[in-house]
């Protein structure tokens, strides 16, 4: 028996080792390979090695990096508008000739003033004051650096004739950009709905000295900025995005097939819903992507 066992244990042997040869394409390995098993393989191999790599990177991955790392091929979804802020607030400067109607020593509370409502990090703000000498008062619930918004997001984007201009005035004063938004920015760390506006007297005095009412994207407050404009006859302009309309069931719009009342759940519908109130209003396409419809009016 051990003899047998040991033929059999030399023939398994031999069937392990036994690789055909290149030369002979008759022949073939005991077990075929799968090409496709293989590829797997290889793509996993590859993908451990690249997150080894990045696991040993003393710099943090970020989620963008992340995903592009699982998926070389995958494409960037939404709108290409990281412009959109400065596309929107020169579109503001020529649309409403807004022009420098005080200077730095003038307090921002008796000055006319660009309201911006949900404001968010300030971009507007930040460019509205840095770069066309606006006083502007932020309501966002949010409180936002708009210093450090400034540096980050519109200094580095500004032409460079500006930024020598501001390096010069750093060297003699490091802290001028805090200084001038001193004199220029504020912020009302609030909500804007018609709660605040009748119980805020700050906000109503922001209001009352606002020659322009602006919402860039301004989700739950865009609709408030409209009817703050019609009641306190103030000129406007919004951007809508989120409609929301779980949470303002009340809006309706004329379904133009039907004529009938229906709710505002779409975008279009949200648009043409502000743009009904008042047959004054002017609706315009602003030149970025994503949602772009502008809902304003002069005053007049």
């Amino acid at each position: 028996m051990s003899e047998q066992h040991e033929t059999i244990e030399d023939r398994v042997t031999d069937l392990t080792i036994d690789v055909p040869s290149d030369n002979n394409e008759n022949e073939l390995p005991t077990t075929p390979a799968d090409p496709e098993a293989n590829g797997k393989e290889e793509d996993q191999k590859q993908q451990q090695q690249q997150q080894q790599q990045e696991t040993q990177n003393s710099k943090p991955i970020s989620v963008r990096q992340m995903r592009k790392l699982k998926n070389p091929q995958r494409k960037r979804h939404g709108a290409r508008n990281q412009h959109k802020n400065k596309i929107f607030v020169k579109w503001l400067i020529d649309r409403f000739h807004l022009k420098t109607v005080a200077s730095d020593e003038d307090p921002i509370s008796s000055s006319p003033i660009v309201l911006d409502v949900a404001g968010g990090k300030g971009e507007v703000a930040a460019r509205l004051t840095m770069c066309h000498l606006q006083k502007v008062v932020m309501v966002d619930p949010r409180p936002a650096d708009v210093a450090h918004c400034f540096d980050t997001l519109v200094y580095p984007k500004i032409p460079n004739k500006w930024q020598k201009r501001l390096d010069d005035q750093r060297k003699e004063n490091p802290n001028v950009v805090q200084d001038k938004l001193a004199n220029r920015f504020q912020q009302l760390v609030t909500t804007f709905d018609e709660y605040t506006i009748t119980s805020n007297p700050e906000l109503q005095n922001a209001i009352q000295n606002a020659r322009l009412i602006l919402g860039l994207h301004a989700d739950g407050a865009t609709e408030a900025i409209v009817d703050a404009a019609l009641q306190y006859n103030k000129p406007f302009c919004v951007v809508p995005c989120c409609v929301f309309p779980n949470l303002f069931r009340s809006r309706k719009v004329e379904n133009e097939a039907t004529g009938e009342m229906v709710p505002v759940r779409s975008h279009e519908q949200f648009c043409k819903y502000l743009a009904d109130k008042d047959e004054r209003f002017q609706t315009e396409i602003l030149p970025f992507e994503g949602r772009n419809v502008a809902i304003w009016w002069d005053g007049n």
